[in-house]
């Protein structure tokens, strides 16, 4: 029997109401819940470990690690995110980038790879504090809701590790902050829809000449992901020459992407 527009209204009603009472109830619960477990348990800085007020809501920081690990304010290039003069700002590029091709559109980052960020992302590198890759990745993600790119990403994606590095390391720090920057900026996560396709040496180590090659043809696409005609954000924790940014763009844009976007925890010059 063929259900009546009335009938299904009332369904809707019906239904609507009984979730509203459910989350009723659950705030009735959940409220003295959440206060018993930070008496027994206090929350604690991710940045430090020091014990914090529970706050709801933004990265789980101090108050010095959260001014220590904040946007930074200096003028950065849309381009590549490299601190630029003001100058440079209406251009849309720099004088870093602006002679080179880069296959992504644009780059938003935390701030400079130094001092405390720079301390924060080493630290994050390691399985034990993972916490700590979280709060960055809602960091980053302020950092993308104050500078918006031009449309809105389709896809977040976490430039990925090599299974044997991963494997040893048992974490990537780029997955997690990825994870947690769709998580806040309501944005699908697309883990794996790029892969490392052979064990890398580490890019610190090289130099901008050694770094292209180590990662050129280093990524491919996955079949499992449909990446045609959509803009996807590149997540990573630090961009130093943009040279594995670039390689793992092109793997996206062969796959079909429209366009390729970047955001990272620490942006460093590419002489350091």
């Amino acid at each position: 029997m063929k259900a009546t527009g009335a009938s299904v209204t009332a369904e809707l009603q019906s239904r609507t109401t009984r979730e509203s009472e459910a989350r009723r109830r659950r705030r009735w619960y959940e409220g003295p819940l959440n206060a018993a477990v930070d008496l027994l348990f206090p929350p604690r800085c991710a940045g430090c470990d020091a014990e914090i007020e529970p706050r709801a809501g933004g990265p789980q920081f101090c108050v010095n690690c959260d001014t220590g690990l904040a946007v930074s304010q200096r003028p950065t290039c849309p381009r590549c995110a490299i601190v630029c003069s003001t100058a440079d700002l209406p251009r849309g590029d720099c004088g870093a980038c602006r002679s080179r091709k880069l296959l992504f559109v644009a780059a938003r980052t935390i701030g400079p790879y130094e001092g405390e960020l720079r301390r924060a992302i080493l630290k994050a590198k390691l399985a034990a504090h993972e916490p700590l890759a979280i709060a960055l990745g809602q960091r980053l993600a302020e950092a993308v809701a104050r500078q918006p790119f031009a449309e809105r990403p389709d896809l977040v994606v976490p430039v990925p590790m090599h299974w044997l590095k991963r494997w040893w390391r048992k974490t990537n720090p780029a997955g997690t902050v990825a994870q947690t920057l769709a998580r806040e900026l309501d944005l699908r996560f697309a883990a794996g829809a790029i892969v490392c396709r052979r064990l890398l040496r580490r890019q610190a180590l090289l130099s901008p000449v050694e770094r292209r090659r180590n990662v050129r043809g280093a990524f491919r696409a996955s079949p499992r992901w449909a990446l045609r005609d959509k803009r996807v954000l590149l997540v990573d924790d630090v961009m130093t020459t943009g040279a594995t940014a670039h390689e793992a763009s092109r793997a996206l844009l062969q796959a079909g992407a429209a366009a390729v976007y970047v955001a990272t925890v620490g942006r460093s010059s590419p002489d350091v």
